[in-house]
């Protein structure tokens, strides 16, 4: 409401949250307009409650900046705990999916070092696996997931499947490619399988958050998202355990493979018994099981209210018509679009990755056990991960990766500077300058430091950065284009993933520890990033969009948006929707 010295207007909606069209008709009821009501299809009745004679008109009707409208929310009711329960635990059983990605980023470096899997494979009974093959062991599992999770794959699924099905999907795709590896006897059963299993985190990985933060009630949908991360976190924690007890044995990487399958055939068997996404349930036109849903994980009046509220925004979609693929590429969507693969090429970019794959050949330069880092790394990943889980919806996404991002910026900066300062070369054999050159610590008090950097880079990635983004980017886009949105930036995270892995070697043979002010630098962006975005706490999806209307690069989405003709032939409104009760 505005109010001046002479009267004031006041919006009442008879719902507790009027819809963004309805809204916006009432406003331009009151301002001006005859009419005192103002209905939208679909909508319910807007009463517009004039006080004295004079009204103050606001917003960009007027050319006036509106002021900041109090949403009321004291008709919300607390969840029940029964309630509570049930929604977290379904999210934490799906975080399943997550938690095999972790089991295959940490079960194979052992493997492929082990003697048993050099003797069966490769069938080298003494030496090391060559450079290429297991570049292309690991290589082929990027690619493979870059495959699945590449938007035109993914959002097939996603859409038409739907995001329970898909995990299924996904979780069977894992067995049949862990099944492929550990019965192999020779390199190309092995590259199928790891290509194949690839295929199956490709395909988690874009639907996991989706489904989470889809169910999730908007005061819990920050903590539940971020177990996406926890459960790769722990997965990396669980492989390290399961190959020190295995991958030594005669035959021990094959009982490893045999292992990590039994929590995707859980994921597959519980995924059975767990509910559909309510709002791909309404975008099909179940809107009948989708209240059924809502009804289980939801207080009763606020189920039948998210219902109505998802439906007219699918609806709003609808006539629109079917998104074309262009039209992530235009207007405000490619602006998000734009937004959430910075956000995940910055994931990756800041340098985590090179640390869960060069770690211990950093960590060795400077005197410390390589095996040590490993298990030290991993508990810190694991256990920073928490503090996510419980500040994501009270401190807020935008604080998490702001003060994550300025904590690795001071960890990579730390670094770079011991290393230019304290790394030295040695050389095997000083009297031939053919010999293999290698870079040492000459003080250990550096190499102190440059640990306890590690670690607390790994500790600010694992809080913030690492889970929030994925949370984030499940969030900003319109439900018509969302699976689609993020099957793009999930893409730019694994391509993220894959020049990491293949670029962080070259640097740090070339540059040495100057590599860490490159990640840096993609540090301080991340902070810069951090800075600009707006808050999406508490914020429930549906109005999310309204966020960014004032956001520096989207303003002019906004002044477009209304000025789209309407379909119906009414007022065009503030969100490119009309009123189909008024008139031009």
């Amino acid at each position: 409401s505005g109010s001046s010295s002479s009267g004031s207007c006041h919006f009442r909606p008879r719902t507790p949250h009027g819809s963004s069209r309805a809204y916006s008709a009432a406003k331009m009821a009151a301002c001006g307009e005859e009419s005192q009501t103002a209905t939208s299809s679909g909508e319910e009745e807007v009463e517009v409650v004039l006080e004295d004679a004079e009204v103050e008109c606001f917003g960009p009707f007027c050319g006036v900046e509106e002021p900041q409208i109090e949403v009321d929310k004291t008709h919300k009711k607390p969840l029940p705990c029964d309630k509570m329960m049930r929604v977290a635990l379904i999210a934490l059983f799906a975080t399943m999916g997550s938690m095999l990605f972790g089991l295959d980023i940490g079960y194979i470096g052992p493997i492929i070092e082990s003697r048993s899997f050099k003797k069966d494979v490769e069938h080298v009974e003494h030496g090391k696996v060559s450079s290429k093959t297991e570049g292309l062991i690991v290589s082929l599992f990027s690619i493979g997931a870059i495959f699945t999770a590449f938007p035109v794959v993914s959002s097939y699924f996603v859409d038409e499947w739907g995001r329970k099905m898909s995990i299924m999907l996904g979780s069977l795709v894992f067995i049949v490619g862990s099944i492929i590896q550990l019965s192999c006897n020779g390199n190309t059963q092995l590259f199928v399988g790891r290509f194949v299993s690839g295929m199956a985190i490709g395909l988690l990985s874009a639907v996991i958050v989706l489904y989470q933060s889809e169910l999730a009630p908007a005061s819990m949908r920050g903590a539940l998202s971020t177990l996406y991360q926890l459960g790769i976190t722990f997965g990396i924690l669980l492989a390290a355990f399961i190959d020190q007890l295995e991958v030594d044995h005669e035959e021990g990487w094959r009982v490893v493979m045999g292992i990590i399958c039994i929590p995707a055939v859980c994921l597959l068997l519980g995924m059975a018994c767990l509910p559909r996404s309510p709002r791909w349930l309404v975008q099909k036109g179940r809107r009948k099981e989708a209240l059924k849903v809502l009804l289980t994980i939801r207080a009763d009046d606020e189920a039948v209210r998210e219902e109505e509220e998802i439906f007219q925004e699918i609806e709003k979609s609808r006539a629109e018509g079917e998104p074309e693929w262009i039209e992530l590429f235009q207007g405000r969507c490619a602006r998000l679009l734009i937004l959430g693969m910075t956000l995940q090429f910055l994931q990756q970019l800041v340098g985590m990755n090179a640390f869960m794959y060069f770690g211990p050949k950093i960590f060795e330069s400077i005197g410390f056990d390589k095996n040590q880092f490993t298990t030290i790394n991993n508990f810190v990943n694991f256990l920073a991960s928490f503090p996510a889980v419980l500040l994501a919806d009270r401190a807020g996404r935008r604080s998490l990766m702001l003060w994550s991002a300025m904590g690795m910026t001071v960890a990579c900066t730390m670094m770079g500077l011991m290393g230019m300062m304290y790394m030295v070369p040695t050389s095997a054999n000083p009297a031939d300058p053919e010999a293999e050159v290698t870079w040492t610590v000459s003080s250990k008090s550096a190499g102190w430091v440059i640990a306890g950097s590690a670690f607390f880079f790994v500790f600010n990635f694992a809080f913030g950065y690492g889970p929030i983004v994925w949370v984030y980017c499940a969030e900003i886009f319109p439900t018509r284009y969302r699976a689609r949105a993020l099957g793009v930036t999930t893409v730019a995270n694994w391509v993220g993933n894959f020049i990491i892995a293949q670029f962080t070697p070259m640097l740090l043979d070339a540059i040495q520890f100057n590599t860490f002010f490159v990640f840096g630098f993609f540090c301080f962006l991340g902070v810069l990033v951090s800075a600009y975005i707006p808050e999406t706490k508490g914020v429930p999806l549906e109005n999310i969009q309204e966020l960014f209307d004032h956001k520096v690069g989207f303003r002019s989405t906004m002044a477009l948006d209304t000025k789209k003709p309407s379909p119906a032939g009414g007022i065009p409104l503030i969100d490119g929707t009309a009123s189909a009760s008024e008139s031009e």
